[in-house]
């Protein structure tokens, strides 16, 4: 008997890699974890929809890349949309239609608008960058900027308009990408800076990129500044043939060591590869929601096929309600009424 899907999960995709690493570890948590607790025939009927709007995921990376992780995605049960854009949600569905470049004529717009489908959705995760705070778009409305996507700085991230003032990171409109590597670079700059007393043009250097797509899975696009990659025998992509290309587990080992080292405290990295051990060991951590059973109206009622893990307390709900009910008793002891409560 075909069973319809119990979950349909839209993790939307960013100018990043947000939303790709997302729908890998959902992917991995379906397969993994939800199939062990509950078995496949629930875990197979998650559903997990990647939808980008730009015409393949990764912009950043090589294309080659970007094809190594769509394939890897879609062998993990991901369905990958390409050329898609959410334009509109309700609380239970979602509605799709393709994707048109800023500058679309209005026949354009109107032949995505008649393609536009709605589909039913569990989830929908949103992953398509963000939008600058309250207080960034106050400051460059004052200094009479009319962008309202961040601060428009100089090259040497000063604030147009404003004295001694700097932006950086996503607060900045500095023609760079909002990444973390191009904020903590900006961040350093800025101290120098002022502890210097002196100003000088940023530049940015581009280490290199890395995503992670789950099962031990990555790719990387890094700087051929090395010979160790050469070594390594990794092949030489991009437009001028200075970069390399890893994937697999060599790539996903490089990103978990850069991601743990960029922690600040001893105590986050020993909690943190206490956690990825645990997960690699047992699996990730599921949590159900304790709740009170109640008479079912309406039948039949679709279970999971195997016994729930439930906080012992439920046992005593139904042999305890008649007295909670009644917040004050009689104590025996000298005839007094003293106040039970009930603590679940």
């Amino acid at each position: 008997m075909h069973l319809p899907a119990l979950i349909q999960m839209y993790p939307n995709s960013s100018m990043i890699w947000t939303g790709v690493e997302l729908s890998a570890e959902l992917a991995d948590f379906a397969r993994n974890d939800v199939a062990k607790r509950y078995g496949t025939d629930i875990s197979s009927r998650i559903q997990i929809i990647l939808v980008e709007a730009m015409p393949r995921i990764l912009a950043p990376f090589d294309e080659s890349l970007a094809n190594v992780a769509r394939e890897h995605l879609i062998s993990k049960g991901v369905n990958v949309r390409t050329g898609t854009a959410v334009t509109h949600v309700e609380s239970k569905d979602v509605t799709l239609s393709p994707s048109t470049p800023r500058n679309a004529t209005q026949e354009q717009k109107a032949a995505a608008s008649a393609a536009a489908q709605s589909e039913e959705m569990g989830a929908l995760v949103w992953a398509a960058g963000i939008g600058a705070r309250p207080l960034v778009k106050k400051l460059a409305k004052s200094l009479g900027q009319t962008d309202m996507r961040g601060l428009q700085v100089d090259e040497d991230l000063k604030v147009k308009g404003a004295e001694g003032v700097y932006a950086v990171g996503d607060a900045a409109l500095s023609g760079f990408a909002p990444t973390a590597q191009v904020a903590a670079q900006q961040g350093k700059h800025v101290g120098r800076a002022i502890r210097d007393g002196s100003d000088s043009k940023f530049e940015y250097h581009h280490a290199g990129s890395l995503c992670s797509l789950g099962s031990g899975y990555g790719i990387a696009q890094l700087s051929d500044s090395f010979n160790v990659w050469d070594s390594l025998g990794a092949p030489t992509i991009g437009k001028d043939g200075n970069e390399v290309a890893l994937t697999g587990r060599p790539a996903f080992v490089l990103w978990r060591s850069l991601y743990w080292t960029k922690l600040l405290s001893t105590s986050s990295r020993l909690s943190l590869g206490g956690d990825w051990i645990k997960a690699k060991l047992s699996g990730r951590d599921v949590v159900e929601p304790v709740l009170q059973r109640t008479t079912t109206l309406k039948l039949p009622v679709e279970s999971f096929g195997t016994e729930l893990k439930r906080n012992n307390t439920i046992r005593l709900v139904n042999k305890t309600e008649a007295l909670a009910s009644t917040a004050i008793v009689t104590d025996s002891v000298d005839g007094k009424k003293k106040k039970r409560f009930w603590f679940f």
